[in-house]
């Protein structure tokens, strides 16, 4: 046996497996460091983009960009939500906070909901604004799918379990998984 494998057995909690921020929990953590700056170039686009903000302002005759309004504020509204839990589960995930996997698991939750509800919000406003839709449908099965596997992986990953949770804690949680 190596020195090195002789002091993981000599410490007071040997870990078995992977510890620490790595693997593939850098792809997580890279998530909610940059869905904050998406979120907020999200916000911009709304608030400037596709030339809607004039006719707010001014009052349009045509009642189209009234009734884009709501959609459009929903979809803002989403955005900041998306910033609140990222900046949230970044912060429990670099304190390594034991309540950080729960945390994530929200956060994918929810980034499910509202990929879906995003992408109907969009295609909302589109129609409303007759213009060409440029999203298609297959961005909904990808949207679940990267969410689900997320959520899998925070509730059955040795790392997570090792780097957010005590030895005793990792391996009882982990055995009611795979008993």
């Amino acid at each position: 046996m190596s020195i090195a494998g002789q002091d993981r057995l000599d410490s007071p909690h040997p870990l078995a497996g992977p510890v620490g921020i790595g693997g593939w929990l850098i792809l997580p953590l890279l998530d909610v460091v940059i869905n904050p700056f998406y979120s907020a170039y999200e916000i911009h686009s709304v608030l400037t983009g596709w030339n809607l903000l004039g006719p707010f302002v001014g009052g349009a005759e045509d009642g189209r960009f009234e009734a884009a309004r709501l959609p459009l504020l929903a979809y803002t509204f989403t955005s900041v939500v998306r910033v609140a839990l990222a900046g949230y589960c970044l912060c429990l995930m670099l304190k390594r906070s034991p309540r950080a996997p729960r945390w994530m698991i929200i956060y994918y939750a929810v980034e499910l909901v509202l990929g879906f509800l995003d992408f109907f919000l969009y295609r909302t406003v589109e129609d409303m604004l007759q213009q060409a839709s440029s999203q298609d449908y297959w961005v909904l099965p990808f949207i679940a799918a990267i969410c689900l596997i997320w959520i899998v992986y925070f509730r059955r990953s040795r790392r997570v379990a090792n780097t957010f949770r005590s030895r005793e804690e990792a391996d009882r949680q982990l055995g009611e998984i795979f008993s």
